[in-house]
């Protein structure tokens, strides 16, 4: 009961902080977060896992794909959506195969690409010199080319500029659809004229009776499949389905005329005809008053009528269905995301790569989401390091907390395929390893063993400020655990035992008894050396015992964002207000060499050194501040200290990469490209290692005259 209190408060006091984030009311965000999700216990990733490995043979799940990969587009399946370019027949499938394209490039949400208009494009001209230079360099157009929209979700994007080298793609996308949906948007335009009172095609109106032929009506107005394998001619059925089209919408014949057994010519008057479009229309909810044909786009909380033939996307009714079994030529619409989700096979129904027997590399039909080319595009710009507040612009996004759902996508692509060499048919690896060579790597580069002392640069904290700082958010900092995933790296003591490295690394220690084996195992002159020294001189004396109660008395290793506390807080609590996190000294308070603790420190003493700066400033015009002035540079001192300690302590372990060139062994088998971020991420490595080794040598780019 009072866990689901909590949750719903938590849940209550996020939605409020993200509102009075939005509001700007405060100068910094609250930025409020909740250890507890929404209940939801049939339809989470986590119910379905566990429903799907109680069905397995062996009760488990298949861990080899990692966590988002499906939101990704495979190779194969954009491979296939490139040959769909050739193979597609119909005006239809075209027209939603550019929208498909639309979205891969840009990354739009499905609601902002389908209701683009058909003039939304616009050309900038480059004016600064500079910006020319880099065109005419990479052979680019000399000018920007941006798409007006309306963004969802809250954000005021109205503007995407588009990426220099996907200029010609997108405007080709745009000319194609313009050139295909021409005629049904001057349909739209004529019947908007009428004020949707006229819906007969002029072939039919400009019949002299007043009187149409079945067969004219199933040319001009409803098209349907053809017989397949009933063993009936395509005329006959196409006549007998638009027959019950019609009669379904309250049009009866007006004059049917024999013509031998059985057959007879059915004949409909155009007032009948155009009154039963009139009722599909309004069946289908595209006649409504003042908005006729028209979408509504809600815009930062402002609705935005868009009329259908001003939209860049639009077809006749059922011209998105594969198999076409009904196509209402004089009834135009949009394209809504049910059929999408059909023709890309998301929705059940014959997708497009169905109907072109399009297989993924695992032998199943290739299958697509709408949101999935949004969080592929996110993806690479994650991967490229872009920041999350340019992501959050690019991307038409209000919150770059929003960002978060894309970061795990892009970590599986910069850590998994951390190298080329890890790929079969990729470039050999640069280096042979021998059987001596071990998997192991120093901590720096350029450790010396010999003295202890990093060759390259000096024990000096600053220069520890400027390799650590900046690199990983606090989560993976402060948290072990996304500190290990985040750099795919752990630091392991030859001294210690295997289990004891993983304790140490990922600061999981368990119950009194396994944190008194880990402190026999770990105790050493960099952590907890007070103990170390009395525990050594108990053993040293065959006094066992006493020292086995020693390290139980002090196995209290409290998990800390800095470090660890060996006081009994759960049953004393701290009565120094936690004053280790500021930097103050406290006798227990003990660095763990955790991963991800250096890096704690160093964010920390960065903080700490902006504070003393202020309080020196402040000290000059008021010397109440004096006080605070003392503290601060004793914390400074506290930080420097155990930067240095920790910098020696990791100086002594080795850095084993997760990741970095494994053997066989250790991988099982090379991992092969999937995705296409894969692709970008090795790509995106060889380019700044190629820059990097241009940049060793001090090549310049020649002058271009």
């Amino acid at each position: 009961m009072i866990q689901e209190t909590s949750r719903t408060m938590g849940l209550a006091f996020k939605k409020i902080s993200r509102f009075i984030d939005s509001q700007k009311f405060t100068l910094t965000e609250i930025a409020f977060e909740t250890p507890y999700g929404a209940i939801n216990t049939t339809n989470t990733k986590k119910a379905q896992e566990a429903q799907a490995a109680k069905q397995a043979e062996d009760g488990t799940l298949d861990n080899d794909t990692p966590d988002g990969e499906d939101k990704l587009i495979t190779i194969n399946t954009f491979l296939n959506v490139v040959s769909l370019i050739n193979q597609v027949e119909s005006d239809g499938e075209k027209i939603m195969l550019n929208l498909l394209l639309l979205l891969i490039v840009t990354g739009f949400r499905f609601e902002e690409a389908s209701s683009v208009a058909e003039d939304a494009l616009e050309r900038v001209k480059l004016t600064e010199k500079d910006a020319k230079h880099i065109a005419k360099k990479f052979n680019l157009p000399l000018y920007d080319l941006k798409i007006n929209y309306l963004a969802m979700k809250g954000s005021p994007n109205k503007v995407h500029w588009v990426e220099p080298n996907a200029i010609p793609l997108v405007e080709a996308i745009f000319a194609a659809v313009k050139e295909l949906t021409q005629p049904y948007r001057e349909i739209l335009r004529k019947q908007r004229s009428s004020g949707f009172t006229d819906f007969l095609p002029e072939a039919i109106k400009n019949i002299d009776n007043d009187l149409v032929e079945l067969d004219v009506i199933c040319e001009h107005l409803i098209v349907t499949a053809d017989a397949g394998d009933s063993g009936r001619s395509d005329r006959a059925v196409a006549r007998d389905k638009a027959k019950k089209v019609l009669l379904n919408l309250g049009a009866l014949p007006d004059k049917e005329i024999p013509l031998g057994k059985r057959k007879f010519k059915f004949l409909y008057s155009k007032a009948k005809l155009n009154e039963a479009y009139k009722l599909l229309a309004k069946n289908k909810k595209l006649i409504k008053q003042g908005e006729s044909f028209t979408r509504i786009r809600v815009h930062m909380n402002k609705s935005h009528p868009i009329a259908y033939d001003d939209m860049l996307f639009i077809m006749p009714e059922g011209f998105s269905s594969l198999t076409q079994n009904r196509i209402f030529k004089n009834i135009i619409t949009d394209i809504s995301i049910m059929p999408m989700g059909r023709f890309l096979g998301s929705n059940s129904g014959t997708s497009v790569f169905m109907k072109y027997d399009l297989l993924d590399e695992d032998g199943e039909y290739s299958v697509l989401k709408t949101h999935i080319p949004r969080h592929n595009v996110n993806t690479f710009l994650a991967i490229a390091g872009v920041t999350d507040h340019l992501q959050a612009v690019l991307m038409g996004r209000r919150d770059i907390k929003q960002n978060e759902h894309y970061q795990h996508l892009a970590l599986a692509q910069k850590i998994s395929p951390s190298s080329p060499e890890h790929f079969k048919g990729f470039d050999k690896p640069s280096v042979k390893h021998t059987k001596n060579d071990s998997p192991q790597l120093s901590l720096f580069d350029n450790f010396d063993s010999a003295n202890g002392i990093d060759s390259n640069i000096e024990n000096d904290c600053s220069d520890l400020d400027e390799l650590f700082s900046g690199q990983l958010d606090e989560k993976q900092i402060t948290n072990p655990v996304e500190h290990v995933k985040a750099t795919g790296t752990m630091v392991f003591d030859s001294d210690l035992s295997l289990e004891s490295n993983i304790k140490k690394s990922l600061h999981t220690y368990g119950s009194h008894e396994e944190n008194a084996r880990f402190l026999a195992d770990a105790l050493s002159e960099n952590f907890m050396p007070d103990l170390t020294e009395v525990y050594k001189d108990l053993v040293q004396n065959g006094e066992s015992k006493k020292a086995k109660e020693l390290l139980e008395r002090h196995s209290h290793l409290n998990a800390l964002p800095l470090g660890t506390c060996t006081r009994n807080l759960g049953l004393w609590g701290c009565p120094f207000g936690a004053k280790c996190v500021t930097g103050q000294e406290c006798g227990y308070h003990e660095m763990t060499g955790r991963s991800g603790e250096l890096e704690t420190i160093i964010e920390y003493s960065i903080s700490a050194q902006n504070n003393l700066k202020q309080l020196e400033q402040l000290v000059q015009q008021d010397n109440s501040y004096a006080d605070s002035l003392l503290k601060a540079k004793d914390a400074c001192l506290s930080f420097d200290k155990m930067k240095s300690k920790s910098q020696e302590a990791l100086a002594k372990g080795h850095l084993i990469s997760l990741i970095e060139n494994p053997t066989p062994e250790q991988f099982g088998e090379f991992r092969q490209p999937k995705t296409l971020a894969d692709f970008f991420a090795i790509e995106l490595r060889r380019m700044e290692k190629a820059k990097a080794q241009k940049d060793g040598k001090g090549e310049k780019e020649p002058k271009n005259d």
